[in-house]
């Protein structure tokens, strides 16, 4: 298994691609990864959306919605705090501490 955080992918995407390659054992030629960094870019991924968000009917009103800001963390403006206590409540004893403070760094 490897974890892939969102917010290492947002530091060092190609770092972060080349590191789920080389774990993959998938090599990929140099000048190859340029081509590859800017297709995985969230600009990117938002405009094309519409192929890429694709889920069941009524989910998003829009596939673009599914790339809203491009930020870790983002979710919090819109759960209160009382929701946030709650949901940290139910997934104290689901998860490992280590795997959860990974999981939810700020």
């Amino acid at each position: 298994m490897l974890l892939v955080h969102y917010a290492d992918l947002s530091a060092d995407l190609e770092g972060e691609m080349r590191r789920v390659a080389d774990r993959l054992g998938i090599a990929v030629p140099d000048e190859i990864w340029p081509d590859l960094v800017h297709a995985a870019s969230f600009p990117a991924m938002r405009s094309r959306s519409r192929c890429l968000a694709q889920g069941p009917p009524g989910i998003l009103k829009e596939s673009s919605a599914f790339f809203r800001r491009g930020q870790s963390g983002s979710a919090r403006a819109v759960l209160t705090a009382e929701e946030r206590a709650r949901y940290r409540s139910r997934i104290a004893d689901r998860a490992p501490a280590d795997l959860l403070a990974w999981l939810h760094r700020e």
